[in-house]
Parts: structure tokens; sequence; C-alpha cells
């Protein structure tokens, strides 16, 4: 009886310690997948610059096992979702508009723009938010991205350190060939109702870029816990 549940015993330690590996590598192995998609549309949207060929349509996974965790508001990936994921993953892919790239020397970003906030499109880089202006044109356009840091950093991981960076350069290169510069004029954080202007074009009359994340924990600056629902902006001016 003693060596069945020592035999037990030592098969749950075994099972327990393979569900923890793989619970350890299944998050750096989905970012690595998601970073390799990023950089090809970023490389996708250098070739149509350089050729000037236009419009670009870009291929990404169609999967929620390459999902990000907390995107939904969920926080953990226990193994039974670990493995409902890896039942999910299939050779379906969605076709996306590519409009150019993002760059923030700032915070060593540089990432595809799509022209969607669709939460497969923000796997793979930033989006326009529907609705707001086009890139360059007159009133708000508002690019969405995803804020995770440490060893799963997502796009834009860093972005609350540009507090601290106004009047810094950020840049937006459409697939036309056109480069739209801008400067961090300031950074703030929303919550919930107040969230509402920076989706609407007319806010500003004047040509803004605005780029957003979610900025709910505690801000690597000031030590100030924000709670779940806050967005962490950053207001930019040609």
């Amino acid at each position: 009886m003693r060596k069945a549940l020592k035999l037990i015993a030592g098969v749950l330690t075994v099972s327990g310690l393979v569900s923890g590996l793989c619970l350890a590598m299944i998050g750096p192995a989905k970012a690595s997948v998601r970073h390799f998609y990023s950089k090809e549309a970023v490389t996708a949207a250098e070739n149509a610059i350089r050729e000037g060929s236009g419009e670009v349509i870009f291929d990404v996974p169609l999967t929620d096992a390459l999902s990000i965790d907390g995107e939904n508001g969920e926080t953990d990936t226990g193994l039974k979702d670990l493995l409902k994921d890896m039942s999910d993953l299939s050779a379906e892919f969605e076709s996306l508009t590519l409009l150019g790239i993002l760059e923030i020397p700032g915070i060593d970003v540089k990432e595809p723009v799509f022209d969607t906030c669709s939460a497969n499109a923000l796997r793979y880089g930033v989006g326009r938010y529907p609705g707001t202006a086009d890139i360059g044109e007159t009133g708000l356009c508002n690019l969405f991205g995803h804020r995770q840091t440490g060893d799963l950093d997502t796009k834009l991981g860093s972005i609350q350190y540009l507090a601290e960076s106004i009047g810094e350069s950020v840049t937006v290169t459409t697939v036309d060939g056109i480069r739209h510069e801008y400067r961090i004029a300031d950074t703030v954080y929303v919550k919930d109702a107040e969230l509402m202007p920076y989706l609407d074009p007319s806010t500003f009359s004047d040509e803004t870029l605005c780029i957003t994340a979610c900025g709910w924990g505690e801000d690597p600056l000031t030590g100030d816990y924000y709670p779940r629902n806050t967005e962490f902006i950053v207001i930019c001016k040609p």
C-alpha cells in the first residue's frame, strides 16, 4: 500500500512539474510567434514604401492560441485553458490592411499599424481605432495597442515612461511613403466615460495623434496605482 501511495505521489509530482513547465514555456512561445509576425508586417510595409506599391494586405494567424494574457480581463492561463488553446491551433489566417509603421525611439518601438482594433490585429501590432481620422488628416487619429511588461513585453509595454518624454519624437510612415512626424505634447490617464472624447475625431480641430494602451496597475514613475478600465494616452502633435 505504501509503495502504491509513493508511486502515485511520484506520478503526481512529475505531472505537476510537467504542467508547470508547460505553463512557464507557453507564454514566451506565444510571444515569440506574435513578434515574428509583427516583424514580418514591418518588413511588408517597408517593401511597400520602397517600391511605392500603396495598399498592403497582410495575413496573420486567426487563433486564440496566440492571445495575449489580459486582453479579455484574464490574468493567468491555467492548464485546462492551455490545452484548449493548443487544440484551437489551425491553418486559418485573417487578412488585415496594413497602414504603415509606428516608431517611438524613446521606448524602442517599431511596430506595424493595422486599419482595425480587432483583438486579433492587436496581437501583432497596433491598430487605428475605427471612425477616428486617418493618419495625417485633420482631427484625432487614435492608435491602440497592448501594454504588458516583463519577459512577455507587448507592443507598448513601456508606454508609461513617455510621461517624462514630452517633446520627444513619434513617427508614422504610411505605406504610400509619407513620413508623418510628431512630438509628444502630453500624456493622460483616463477612465470609463472619460475615454469617449479620445474616440471622436472632432475632439481636436487640428491634426492630433493619440496612442492608447491599458493604464491600470502601478505607474512606473510615480508609484500611483490606477484601477482596471483605466487607459494611458499619449497625445502627439505634428
